[in-house]
């Protein structure tokens, strides 16, 4: 097995979120709801893979063995994955409107709140995890990774 970091996979992972949310931002600034559209499909796609399956389903449940949720990192990072995918309906609700204020409102508050949440995994709680994995905890989160992949390919 590859000795690459489940963390760098994530952190990979959430640099290719970020291009999209950046986009996402130009589209919104040039008013263009079918390219903010196109943009928010792709993000869709991203989130639901990486967040709600890698880390809400793999590598959140192996930081709670040593971390509780209630009240902990991952705890208040799945309120926000909560946030985002409420914000993502009410993102495609106002495409069917086309009102490009309400799309520009819910749109920036998407880019805002999941910039800072990847600040946050990548410089917080991923360090915090990384001190507490070992090598075979590591290789096993990577296995159900690849899994995720080849499922949503």
């Amino acid at each position: 097995m590859t000795n690459k970091s489940p963390f760098d996979i994530l952190r990979k992972e959430h640099d290719k979120v970020l291009k999209i949310l950046n986009s996402l931002e130009a589209d919104l600034n040039k008013k263009d709801i079918n390219q903010s559209k196109n943009n928010i499909n792709l993000l869709q796609k991203e989130f639901n893979k990486h967040s709600l399956n890698k880390e809400e389903k793999v590598l959140f449940p192996e930081i709670e063995k040593f971390m509780p949720r209630d009240g902990g990192p991952t705890g208040m990072m799945i309120i926000e994955h909560k946030d985002l995918t409420e914000s993502m309906g009410n993102f495609y609700s106002a495409i069917k409107t086309k009102n490009i204020g309400k799309l520009e409102e819910i749109g920036n508050h998407i880019i805002n709140l999941l910039r800072e949440h990847i600040d946050k995994e990548n410089n917080m709680l991923f360090m915090m995890a990384e001190m507490h994995f070992d090598d075979k905890q590591k290789e096993i989160i990577i296995k159900k990774f690849k899994e995720i992949d080849q499922r949503e390919k």
